[in-house]
């Protein structure tokens, strides 16, 4: 009985999971910058800096 009860919630849950994201959905999508935020905790290092990220860098992404 517990399986049976494990099956139907994985199956519950797998219905309302999303589609898998297309070209479009990544076009324009706004996200942190890894490259800009590592090399400003690169040179912070170095220095002896501190960095605190209210908001990270952005970048746009652009799929060809």
């Amino acid at each position: 009985m517990r399986n049976l009860t494990l099956a139907a919630a994985v199956l519950l849950l797998g219905a309302c999971a999303p589609g898998p994201l297309t070209r479009a959905d990544y076009d324009g999508l706004t996200v942190c910058n890894p490259d800009v935020m590592d090399r400003v905790e690169r040179q912070a290092r170095r220095s002896l800096a501190r960095v605190y990220w209210h908001s990270c860098p952005k970048a746009t992404l652009r799929v060809s």
